[in-house]
């Protein structure tokens, strides 16, 4: 029941009794004291109070007492000329249609106020978002989900400092926010930063503020949701990232050292080459000088060749010790002609042993990439391996590496490894970058080679392709942007 529900009993017998009071007074005055200046007053009484109470009834109560003047008029009880009840009723239907008009309209707005009003604290208290509002760096209002983000119950917040909600490690960063916004430089900020519970662990928050008018004075509204569960999952996620980053370096080096494993025989007979020649000369050096045969030149030209036999081998070892190594990826300026003339060098021994000619065509003008050394030429060294396998049965075995620089493409540097191998079936194509996938006999790989060089191609902004046909070779076509430049999966150039 409302409270004006309550009242109207109580409102109605006030209004009868005034009403009786109104006749009363109008027979005794008309009668008794022959006059009715007084008591004509009293009729305006009622009419107000019906007015403020329930608007337009204010005119029918005026209605109402006309008509008693008139009764009385009829019956013989009235002072002075009729004309001047006439003049009585009529400003008591003005004053009630006044009083009544009024009163109608006031309580419309006010029912349109208090419906606004409890529209607002709908809002407010069921709003998803915590709402907060403070004045002089105190809490004014806020709602319950403000609080209960923090750990208070209902009004546990009100009048406390705003910095007692920021978590302390923030109150640098918000401060600077707040000092832009007093000086002029933006009205409204939006940020994520933490706030504290009130057992002291930390609220992640996604927070907007602006400044308004409350209660007549300028105040700053706040707009927060908790984003802790997102916080947390974001960290979660770096840490996974993190880890199967590791773990794909791990998976890397392991490739390397199987890759390393099957090249030991060729670094061997690579290393045996210098070794023997270094004998050779260091025996004909000795022998000249102990029988003093020959000229010094040509023993100082033993010397000078056994130094570039230390230097080869030193080469052969440094190689080995290079792609042994397990390092972190280093991006830097790379020149491709050369990490691709070094991977050609590594496996130039194996190309010999199984009768691969091998051509290598280099662009004078290729640009430099942005990448790892090390792990760029695993690429090159897992493809050239792939090609040298592909190619042990067929009777044609050429291999062809080659360089270009295409202009005006997002990945303009590109380098093409042709071999006349089996090749391989179409139904195949979509495959051979899958992890554990592999076209070899079983024993000859792992069939990660080519999952991991597209890794390491795709980290350095590039793509491999592949095309071939089987008995018809394949072709492996590597394209890598521009130092310096990004470019999105799509093949977009970022600036």
């Amino acid at each position: 029941m409302s409270h004006d529900s309550r009242w109207a009993p109580y409102r109605v017998t006030v209004l009868a009794l005034l009403l009786a009071a109104f006749v009363g007074a109008a027979i005794y005055f008309d009668l008794v004291e022959r006059q009715s200046t007084v008591w004509v007053h009293l009729a305006y009484v009622p009419i107000v109070l019906a007015g403020l109470w329930w608007g337009w009834v204010a005119l029918g109560i005026a209605f109402l007492q006309g008509c008693v003047l008139v009764v009385l008029r009829l019956l013989g009880v009235g002072v002075g000329e009729a004309w001047t009840d006439t003049v009585r009723v009529l400003l008591f239907l003005v004053v009630g249609a006044c009083v009544g008009g009024l009163s109608a309209r006031l309580q419309k707005t006010t029912r349109a106020y208090q419906v606004s009003s409890e529209n607002y604290r709908a809002l407010f208290e069921h709003s998803l978002a915590g709402v907060a509002v403070y004045r002089d760096e105190r809490v004014v209002l806020c709602n319950r989900r403000f609080e209960a983000l923090l750990g208070y119950d209902e009004g546990g917040l009100a009048g406390r400092s705003i910095w007692e909600v920021i978590h302390p490690d923030d109150h640098a960063a918000v401060r600077a926010r707040l000092e832009r916004r007093e000086r002029g430089e933006v009205r409204g900020l939006h940020y994520e930063t933490r706030f504290l519970h009130r057992d002291g662990r930390a609220v992640w928050v996604d927070l907007a503020s602006e400044p308004v008018r409350f209660d007549g004075r300028p105040g700053i509204l706040v707009n927060v949701y908790d984003i802790t569960a997102r916080k947390e999952a974001e960290e979660r996620r770096g840490e996974l990232v993190e880890l199967a980053r590791q773990q794909e370096e791990q998976l890397v080096h392991s490739v390397r050292l199987a890759e390393l494993g099957e090249m030991a025989a060729a670094v061997a007979h690579e290393l045996n080459q210098p070794l023997t020649s270094i004998r050779t000369f260091a025996k004909n050096a000795a022998y000249m000088l102990e029988n003093q045969a020959g000229e010094p030149g040509e023993v100082e030209l033993n010397l000078r060749r056994i130094s570039e036999q230390v230097d080869r081998a030193a080469r052969i070892i440094g190689q080995m010790r290079q792609l042994a190594r397990r390092s972190e990826p280093i991006a830097a300026p790379v020149d491709l002609n050369a990490v691709l003339s070094e991977a050609l060098d590594f496996v130039a021994h194996h190309m010999r042993l199984s009768g691969v000619e091998v051509r290598f065509e280099p662009s004078p003008d290729l640009p430099q990439v942005q990448g790892d050394r090390l792990r760029l030429e695993q690429v090159f060294l897992n493809l050239l391996t792939n090609a040298r396998q592909a190619m042990e049965q067929s009777s044609e075995r050429r291999l062809r590496v080659t360089s270009r620089f295409e202009p005006g493409h997002p990945r303009p540097v590109v380098i093409e490894i042709a071999d006349t191998g089996v090749g391989f079936a179409a139904a195949d194509a979509a495959r051979l970058f899958a992890p554990f996938f592999t076209t070899k006999q079983p024993g000859q790989g792992t069939g990660l080679g080519l999952s991991i060089s597209l890794t390491i191609v795709k980290d350095h902004g590039g793509t491999i392709e592949a095309s071939g046909a089987p008995g018809r070779g394949a072709t492996f076509t590597v394209r890598l942007p521009l130092a310096g430049s990004v470019v999105t999966e799509d093949g977009r150039k970022d600036a």
